[in-house]
Order: structure tokens, then sequence, then C-alpha cells
């Protein structure tokens, strides 16, 4: 359902230099929130605030890979923070408690986002970034409109002082797989599945004009190969 937004401010970690844009949307502007839908994160209707534009010639996280963001949204603000490639939050922190937080996936990149639903206008972000070793990008990717996965690297992340860190197990990889999902599942790329089911290699099936493989049929070939 859509949530309404205020302001939308955006961060974009480009390495050794950062930048950080301000939006202001039109009044009481509802953000359509559509699962696996991931076009344009900032709506058309919002303004640019160019004055609040800032690109800073500096790494956004430390040698540590930590950061501090403390950023006035304001209430109903929505704050977005796209990372270097290869990149994954492993630590987050977030005051006050209330705050949501999602991610997404850009064009090569994780996007997270932090929404401001209550009347406090300052959030503040602890966070830690290192090299994404378990593959959170094309995970979320290939599972786009699963909100599982997306939920379990958050998760996985998240941490509140004198709180063990949440560990949750893999989400469930279901039986009925795309073609992204089963490059993902086998670790190989799209074109090498797509290239298998045309030669035969693997068994698809065709359901409502879209191909799809079935986990235990690539379980079944993948088994077989080992003998």
């Amino acid at each position: 359902m859509p949530y309404p937004v205020k302001k939308f401010i955006q961060y974009c970690d480009n390495g050794d230099n950062y930048h950080r844009l301000a939006y202001d949307s039109a009044e009481n502007y509802h953000f359509e929130y559509g699962v696996g839908d991931f076009g344009s994160l900032i709506p058309k209707e919002a303004k640019l605030k160019y004055n609040e534009g800032l690109g800073v010639a500096m790494s956004l996280f430390n040698s540590a890979g930590n950061t501090k963001i403390i950023d006035d949204v304001g209430s109903l603000g929505l704050l977005y923070l796209e990372l270097k490639p290869n990149m994954v939050l492993n630590e987050i922190f977030v005051e006050p408690d209330e705050i949501v937080v999602d991610i997404y996936y850009g064009d090569s990149a994780l996007i997270y986002s932090f929404y401001n639903p209550g009347n406090s206008n300052t959030i503040s972000l602890n966070l830690s970034v290192t090299i994404d070793a378990h593959n959170a990008y094309s995970k979320i990717k290939a599972h786009s409109s699963d909100l599982e996965w997306r939920q379990y690297f958050i998760r996985q992340a998240m941490v509140k002082p004198g709180v063990q860190k949440i560990v949750a197990s893999d989400p469930i990889i279901r039986d009925l797989m795309t073609v992204d999902q089963v490059a993902d599942y086998i670790q190989v790329k799209k074109k090498t599945i797509q290239n298998w089911a045309s030669s035969g290699r693997i068994p698809c099936c065709h359901i409502g004009g879209t191909v799809r493989y079935r986990k235990s049929e690539i379980d079944s070939v993948m088994e077989s190969k080992k003998k």
C-alpha cells in the first residue's frame, strides 16, 4: 500500500568520495510500495534542492569500514544509501527504533532505505560495510519479489547495544524457480542455464508463457553429474 513521504535524501558511496542529495516531495505525496518493483526510487514529482546537494571529496566509510550518518530527514522522511558494487552492510544500528529498514538492488549495487514514520526529525545510522561474500546482491536480484531474502540480509545485519545480533537460517528456496534463481542457486551464469535448457541438459517447463525450472529436477541433474 502507498505510504506518505515528505522528503527524500539520497547518499551514494563512490569509494574515495560520496554525494548527498535532498528532494522535497509534493505535499501529501504517497509513495507506492511494490515488492519486486525497483524502478525509480525517487519519484519524478520530487524536487531536487540544489542548495542542499553535497559532494564530499572523502570516503563515506573509514578504513575499518564504519560510518555514522546523522541527518535531518524530518517526519515521514526517506533516506537511501547506495553502496559501492560488491559491498553489503554487515552491521546496522538505527535510532530511533521506529525507523523502517529495507533493501533493494540497483544497476550494480545494493541500496538500503531508512523510512521515518514518526515525529522525530533526525535519524542516526551507525553502519559497517564489508565485501558481499554471501552474494546478497545476486540473491536479492534473483528473488526480487520474495520478501524473505530482503529481510534475511537486514536481520543478519541489525544490531542493538547489549542485544545479540539476530541469526536467521537461509530463506527457503522454492521448488519452482526462474532462470535467475537457478543461476544463483548453482552459481553459474544465467546464459549457461539457458544454453543447458536449450540443449536438453536440464529440464524446464512453460507456465503461462514463461520458462520455469523445478528445483527437485535441477538437484537430480546436479547429483547425477557427481557420479
